[in-house]
């Protein structure tokens, strides 16, 4: 009889343990994709607000344009406005070689990461979209279209036909700067 009485509490015990194991993944699960509960939060990054009366370019630090020099020629894009693009604008101004990746887009490794806390993922991208690469954290600047990929956050968009500049083969050096 006390065997049993023991038995029974052992396999109570491993009840309850696996009760509690299931009930914290199932809490893990109700947060998305890339919500880690263990992970604290990532700090807010203010909202940008229009400038009344003015255009962007009379405050330089709410500017979301950008211009792309490469060798003598200069191009311009405009930056969504998410925590990894407000993160990669206070970067600026960078100088970084961008590699040409699979004849489709140049790309670069900023270091550290951008932070892509928080920043809606998915895009197919069309030439002249100014992404990240989540999985590999690099920026990629695509100079032909792409399939839709899940791992794509979208940050910008050079404006016109500047991405003409990037669709030459190899590795090219290019400066970014806020307008």
């Amino acid at each position: 009889m006390e065997t049993n009485l023991s038995s029974n509490r052992a396999m109570k015990k491993i009840l309850l343990i696996a009760f509690m194991l299931l009930t914290v993944i199932s809490l893990a699960a109700c947060g998305g994709p890339g919500y880690d509960p263990f992970t604290p939060e990532q700090p807010e990054y203010p909202e940008q607000h229009e400038n009344p009366g003015g255009d962007d370019n009379d405050n330089p630090s709410t500017s979301m344009n950008v211009s792309i020099t490469i060798g003598s020629r200069t191009i311009t894009a405009t930056m969504e406005n998410n925590a990894s693009a407000l993160d990669f604008l206070s970067r600026l101004p960078l100088e970084v070689t961008l590699n040409d990746y699979n004849n489709t887009e140049k790309i670069f490794y900023p270091a550290p990461a951008l932070t892509t806390a928080g920043v809606t993922r998915g895009c197919a991208p069309a030439p002249g979209d100014i992404t990240i690469y989540a999985p590999w954290n690099n920026v990629a600047i695509f100079y032909k279209s792409w399939s839709q990929s899940n791992d794509l956050i979208r940050i910008g968009r050079i404006n016109g036909n500047g991405v003409e500049a990037l669709s030459v083969p190899g590795n090219i050096r290019a400066k970014f700067e806020k307008q």
